[in-house]
């Protein structure tokens, strides 16, 4: 579906007090400029309405959400009210450092520093919301969205998440641990464990599902000492210490790993490992994880309690990272949230071989 949506209003800037604080403020020929005294210096009056220019007109647009499903569009248009409000708030304090500084609150030095860092900030607004317009597909759009909206929001204000997920392994011939890429093989008898590490104080869920589709709880556990949520910064192994997983000679092709981590508990899918850890049959938000696929676009993945099932393959949640080098190297997964969402939900794949 997909349906018109109201942008976050144009601004358009005069130019900021750079100028002005070296030399009178530019003013309309007919309207000579006001003067004040500040410590016994004599200062032009600027003029606070003409310095930033706020045009409130409301653009409408083609905002297709073609694919997602009603959470994720929901995600999105939060997204979109964030920026909106955040750049009324910078307009806002535009106009008011240009009022301190008339009034002298303000040297001629910090009004240009501070006025000239909402400037840049605020000139970015048009270039970075066409970008989502014009997005050419589903995926370059909320790689769009997410861009200007960490570009806008500040880190303080953001609903932000960033994940990486190391699937660390040990083949019978190997002596040490090392991460596997997404698709890798490993032979029966090897070991396996998983490093988990969230830019915020987070709740993570891990989930294996075999070749012959039979699903095992890797995280929450009982023995494994550590309780959701995980904390932030710090390196969670799964399992423990020196304990490992250990694939057998059984369920040989691609086994998936799947994890979701957010700010805030899944009940779902706590009570889903709870019913699967007791041997219980999936419930519909482990069935929903589960049909996740790498690169299918029809629906975005939601826990909401009404959701519908999910009919044919299920989008992940989240935006793949790629530090070029950087710590995504040393993992086999990195993800972030999109914009203004909560959630990740990826999936890893490796096969298992004789």
């Amino acid at each position: 579906m997909s349906f018109p949506f109201k942008t976050p209003a144009i601004l358009v800037l005069a130019s900021l007090p750079v100028a002005a604080c070296g030399a009178a403020a530019s003013s309309p020929a007919s309207t000579p400029a006001a003067t004040g005294t500040c410590a016994g210096e004599v200062r032009p009056q600027l003029d606070c309405t003409s310095e930033v220019k706020y045009d409130a007109t409301n653009v409408q647009g083609g905002f297709s959400v073609a694919g997602i499903g009603g959470a994720s569009g929901a995600v999105e248009q939060k997204a979109l009210r964030e920026i909106d409000q955040q750049t009324a708030t910078y307009v806002a304090e535009a106009r008011r450092l240009c009022d301190e500084y008339n009034k002298c609150v303000l040297d001629k030095d910090t009004y240009a520093t501070r006025s000239e860092n909402l400037r840049r900030r605020l000139a970015k607004v048009p270039e970075l919301l066409d970008g989502v317009k014009s997005a050419s597909s589903d995926d370059a759009r909320r790689s769009a969205l997410s861009k200007a909206y960490r570009e806008l929001v500040p880190d303080d204000a953001r609903t932000e998440l960033r994940m990486d997920l190391s699937v660390l392994a040990q083949r019978p011939s190997e002596t040490v641990m090392a991460p596997l890429a997404d698709g890798s093989s490993i032979p029966s008898g090897s070991r396996a464990a998983f490093v988990v590490q969230v830019s915020r104080p987070a709740y993570v869920y891990l989930f294996q599902k075999s070749a012959t589709g039979s699903l095992a709880v890797l995280f929450p556990d009982p023995r494994i000492p550590v309780q959701n949520p995980v904390a932030a910064s710090t390196a969670l192994r799964i399992p423990q210490g020196g304990a490992s997983f250990k694939l057998d000679d059984q369920d040989i092709g691609t086994e998936s790993v799947f994890v979701v981590a957010a700010l805030h508990p899944v009940t779902q899918l706590a009570a889903a490992a709870d019913t699967a850890r007791s041997g219980g049959p999936p419930t519909a938000a482990l069935t929903q994880v589960t049909a996740i696929e790498t690169g299918c676009k029809s629906r975005g993945l939601s826990f909401e309690p009404d959701a519908p099932a999910p009919s044919g393959c299920v989008r992940s949640r989240g935006l793949s990272l790629d530090d070029g080098g950087g710590t995504a190297a040393r993992a086999s997964i990195a993800a972030t949230t999109e914009a203004a969402d909560d959630t990740i939900a990826t999936v890893f794949h490796f096969q298992h071989t004789h």
